[in-house]
């Protein structure tokens, strides 16, 4: 994932996180978890490339 992709993807993930406080949905609540996951992801990938400590 290059540099914009994980811009635009942080970008959908806080929004999604705004929706579920002001809906206070399930469906808000396992996208915004959903987006989470893939940020998540993405940040292990490039610590384990960069051979980065987790935090």
């Amino acid at each position: 994932m290059n540099a914009k992709s994980f811009f635009m993807l942080v970008r959908e993930m806080r929004q999604a996180q705004k929706d579920y406080f002001r809906l206070r949905s399930h469906e808000a609540l396992t996208k915004s978890m959903a987006l989470e996951r893939k940020v998540d992801t993405e940040i292990h990938r490039v610590e384990d490339i960069k051979g980065l400590d987790s935090l």
